[in-house]
């Protein structure tokens, strides 16, 4: 079976400017680093894992085994699976929210930024990520533990992403109708994006999400003309 490499997904969104060279030069790590690479390496074999044969075939011994790890440091690090998954989503939205900020950050200042700024979220529920995440919300419907974890951790990535989206998107989110027009987008990607599991031509997608931007860009300019009530 051919398995999903997290490190030539994120170097396709945003390649690592450091040479092989350049890494090789670096000096010896302290152990708190090293303990860190362990960490990333049982993470990022987690989210591989469950995008290859999903989360009731996820086991703590694949993963261990797929980021090359003995299961005793796989233990040492993360005793329980619904640590270790809920943890990996976390490590996974943490690098998205960097790739997401400074694919923001690169935007025009001038000229429309609401258009692009939601198709960067679109992307924010693109495969394989999405598909992770999936995985998660079946499994946790009926495991209490995942869903106590999953359930936290939502509520603090909502959060999170509603900062981000505030701070890159400028004055635009000084309209009164950003926030709520945010949620919305967020809940219209997701459902897009569950229904390309099924569905993958996704052309009458992409004709509703273009009418959803000519909407949102026409609401944030009446909001942000209209004076306080």
């Amino acid at each position: 079976m051919k398995t999903y490499s997290l490190d030539c997904f994120y170097r396709s969104l945003y390649p690592d400017p450091m040479s092989q060279a350049a890494l090789a030069a670096r000096p010896r790590r302290s152990q708190e680093e090293r303990s860190a690479e362990t960490r990333a390496r049982l993470l990022d074999a987690t989210i591989s894992c469950l995008i290859d044969v999903g989360y009731a075939r996820t086991t703590t011994t694949l993963v261990a085994e797929r980021a090359g790890l003995s299961r005793g440091a796989q233990v040492h690090h993360f005793p329980k699976k619904a640590d270790l998954v809920v943890s990996a989503m976390a490590h996974l939205a943490t690098r998205q929210a960097e790739i997401l900020r400074r694919r923001a950050e690169a935007l025009p200042r001038d000229g429309d930024r609401v258009g692009p700024l939601l198709d960067l979220v679109m992307e924010s529920f693109a495969e394989p990520i999405f598909r992770a995440a999936l995985e998660l919300w079946v499994a946790a419907r009926t495991d209490r533990e995942l869903h106590a974890s999953l359930y936290d951790f939502e509520r603090a990535a909502g959060r999170g992403m509603q900062e981000l989206w505030g701070e890159v998107a400028g004055e635009v989110a000084q309209a009164p109708a950003f926030e709520p027009l945010l949620e919305l987008t967020l809940h219209l990607a997701r459902g897009m994006a569950l229904q390309g599991v099924l569905r993958p031509d996704d052309r009458a997608r992409r004709r509703v999400y273009g009418l959803w931007k000519e909407m949102v860009a026409s609401a944030l300019r009446n909001g942000a003309s209209s004076p306080n009530p």
